[in-house]
Formats: C-alpha cells, sequence, structure tokens
C-alpha cells in the first residue's frame, strides 16, 4: 500500500494528465484513478477489519481531516443554490480528490522512513522538471506544452530572453508553484542525507529552481519564495519570539546596509515585482476580480456561490473589470467566495494549527527529522501564503492535494512523536 503512495506522489508531480481518460467536464488522470484505486482498497480492508476510520479521536490531525471532510459534505449541499451544475460537479469531484489524498496519506504515513522515500520521490519528480526547465530556456524546444498558449507572440523560437519554463504543468504560474515549495522540500532531503550525491543534486537543485523561478517571472511566487527564506532565517537563528530578535532582524541589516546598495535592492525588486493595481492591466483585473467576488459573497448572504460557480458569476454577474477572466486568481478569496465564510475560516484554523505544531516540533523537539521537516514546512506554507494567488485556480491541482496530504500526514506524525517524549 505504501509503495501506492509513491505511485500517487509521483505521478501528481508529472502532471499526468498526458496520462489520462477524458470525461468530456474533466481528465481522469494517473493521479486520481491511482488515487481513487487505493481509496477503495483502504476502505475495503478497513471493512473487513472492522477497524474505525482514524476519524474518532482528538488529535489535531483528525480533527484537520474532519475539517476537509465538513468542506466536502459543503460543497456537495451547495447543489441546492448553485447556478451552473457542470461546474458544480467538476468542483465537487476535485474536492473529493483532495480529501482522499489527505485521508489516505495520513492513514499509510506513518514513520520517518515513509516520509523519507515521499520526500525523496518529491525531490527527483523536481529535478526531471527542472532539468526538462532548463532544457525549455536554453534551446526553446518545448516538449510538453501547448504553444499557442505559453508563446502567444511566436517569439520563442529566436528570443532567448523571452522564454519561459513550463515544464509539464501546461503553465508557467503553476510550474513557478510547484519549484518555490520544491526548494523547500529540497532543503528537508538536503538536510536529512548523508549521500554526498544527494546533497550535491540538492545543491544544484536549489540554484536551478531559484534561477527557474526568476525566468518565469512570477511575482506572487517570487514574493512567496522571499517570505519563505525570511521565515526560514528567522526561525534558523532565533528560537524565541520577542520584540527584541524582531527589532534585530529588521533594524540592524538596515543600519549596516550603505543606503547606496539599499536604494540598489529596492530598485531591483520594484522592477521584478512592478506592481499596478489602477486600470486594466493584469493586476488591475486581479483587484477586480476580488472585488466582484467580495460582492458575491454579499449577494449570497455569506455562503458562498458553491462549489465551482465563481466562474459563472464572474461571466454574469460582476460589476467591476476583469477582462475575459473569470476564474478568482487568488486560492483564499476561492474559498471565501466560493465556500463562503464558515469554510474560510474553518481552513484558516487547520492553516494556523498545522503553524503551532511544527513551530512547537521545530523549537522543542530533539529529534533532527522532526525539526528540519518543521522548519521546512513552516517555511514552505509561509511562501504558499502568496504563491497561492500565483495561478487561476488551484483546487483541480493534483500536485497541491498531494502536498498538503503529506503536510498533514506529517502533522500525525508530530503528535505521534510528542505523545511517546513529552515536548
Amino acid at each position: 500500500m505504501k509503495k501506492s503512495v509513491l505511485l500517487i506522489v509521483a505521478s501528481s508531480l508529472m502532471a499526468a494528465d498526458f496520462i489520462s481518460i477524458s470525461l468530456g467536464f474533466m481528465e481522469l488522470s494517473l493521479f486520481r484513478i491511482s488515487l481513487m484505486l487505493l481509496a477503495i482498497l483502504t476502505i475495503f480492508n478497513y471493512l473487513k477489519s472492522n477497524k474505525k476510520f482514524a476519524l474518532n479521536n482528538l488529535s489535531i490531525q483528525s480533527k484537520i481531516i474532519r475539517f476537509y471532510l465538513l468542506w466536502l459534505f459543503y460543497a456537495i449541499l451547495s447543489l441546492g443554490w448553485v447556478k451552473d451544475y457542470d461546474y458544480w460537479i467538476r468542483a465537487v469531484f476535485y474536492i473529493t480528490v483532495g480529501f482522499l489524498c489527505i485521508w489516505t496519506f495520513s492513514v499509510y504515513l506513518k514513520e520517518k522512513k515513509d516520509f523519507s522515500k515521499v520526500f525523496l520521490v518529491f525531490f527527483i519528480m523536481l529535478v526531471i522538471h527542472n532539468l526538462i526547465g532548463l532544457n525549455e530556456v536554453s534551446t526553446g524546444v518545448y516538449r510538453f506544452a501547448d504553444m499557442t498558449r505559453i508563446d502567444r507572440h511566436g517569439q520563442f523560437g529566436y528570443n532567448a530572453v523571452a522564454r519561459t519554463p513550463v515544464s509539464m504543468f501546461g503553465n508557467t504560474n503553476d510550474f513557478a508553484t510547484v519549484i518555490t515549495l520544491g526548494i523547500f522540500i529540497t532543503y528537508i532531503v538536503f538536510v536529512n542525507t548523508n549521500s554526498k550525491i544527494l546533497k550535491s543534486i540538492s545543491i544544484f537543485n536549489l540554484i536551478s529552481s531559484i534561477y527557474l523561478l526568476v525566468r518565469t517571472d512570477s511575482r506572487a511566487n517570487m514574493l512567496g519564495l522571499a517570505i519563505g527564506i525570511l521565515v526560514f532565517t528567522y526561525l534558523n537563528f532565533y528560537r524565541k519570539l520577542t520584540v527584541k530578535t524582531i527589532l534585530l532582524m529588521f533594524g540592524v541589516p538596515l543600519l549596516i546596509f550603505n543606503p547606496f546598495v539599499l536604494n540598489q535592492i529596492l530598485t531591483f525588486v520594484s522592477d521584478r515585482l512592478n506592481f499596478n493595481f489602477a486600470g486594466t492591466g493584469s493586476d488591475g483585473i486581479r483587484v477586480g476580480l476580488i472585488k466582484n467576488g467580495l460582492l458575491f459573497l454579499k449577494e449570497t448572504i455569506g455562503f458562498g456561490v458553491g462549489a465551482g460557480n465563481i466562474d459563472f458569476w464572474m461571466e454574469n454577474y460582476k460589476v467591476y473589470y476583469t477582462g475575459t477572466i473569470r476564474n478568482m486568481h487568488n486560492w483564499w478569496m476561492e474559498i471565501l467566495v466560493g465556500y463562503g465564510v464558515f469554510i474560510f475560516m474553518g481552513y484558516i484554523w487547520t492553516y494556523l494549527k498545522m503553524f503551532k505544531i511544527f513551530y512547537k516540533a521545530y523549537i522543542k523537539s530533539d529529534d533532527k527529522f522532526i525539526r528540519t521537516t518543521s522548519l521546512g514546512l513552516i517555511s514552505l506554507m509561509s511562501a504558499f501564503i502568496v504563491s497561492a494567488i500565483s495561478s487561476s485556480s488551484n483546487v483541480g491541482s493534483s500536485w497541491m492535494w498531494m502536498i498538503w496530504g503529506v503536510v498533514i500526514a506529517f502533522v500525525g506524525y508530530v503528535e505521534n512523536k510528542r505523545k511517546q517524549i513529552s515536548y
């Protein structure tokens, strides 16, 4: 069964829509087929052995899993007020996949060796994607991408500077988000291996990931990486969150750096990010999407427009300009507008609970694997806060559900170790 989990991880990260069955309104990929088969076998084994479904205890992990089950039920119940049933079916299917991923991973990932293997598989997949991305930007040859979508101006063939890596992900933003989060998983592999070969490949992976991230020009992911690195650096040097350490962290560099150097850094950051929230540009459209979403939330009295129905509302009821864009392009707003205030608050609660568990584990645990993995996952989650606003929608992303499945499974691992060794 645990080998099946590794297959699921690998297939999700290989963007396996290339091996899929079309159902018209969605693709039944290798990842989804493998996951559903594993879930069915798991349920069958539970029934056969008369075991309970491991959701009846008071652990934080079980509470988090129960929240995702509640989210799924709420999505199903939203059939009572959705306006587009095709979008509803698709969204419910995706959330079902997400719940099954989180639940099955929590069932099978129990030991250090399980997580080590999963992180290693993720790491290997990331190396493959980086090699594909490096080949794309250096040669202009895209073997897996739809060039009509990513090279709309037909300049990749002769303009090497304009080329952006996508690997197998179909669009640059998804690829950028994966490598952003992958940087912190690479750190977990690097710090927990004794293999010099793996350490060397990890260094290559870190450098190539940062280079490719810059080439994607994905501002949200570059900012997310900066936040993740900031959190990583802070926790790595300061064990206790105090006003004094915060002042030292932010104040000392400002005093030491030459004003000219600071100006150059700020100019570079401004040129790279270049946010412009006015007008009809991409940033202005994103603001319009958020404004419309808040209006939709108000119209539905805080219950949300229902599973998958943001696109329909954006097409038919929008007030503010969004061009031809209908997706929310913001994971947090997608949850809030689609599923309402209570589900959104529940999601924030799960996020904060995971932060707290990993932070306490990093501060108090004497186990190197728990400490370093907790630090890596805290940094990953911090980066995702901003990276999550990059893609048009994350609910159908197999790799995202896979990552959260591993993260939530590790919550259970940390809790079990905490019971064995009080800290």
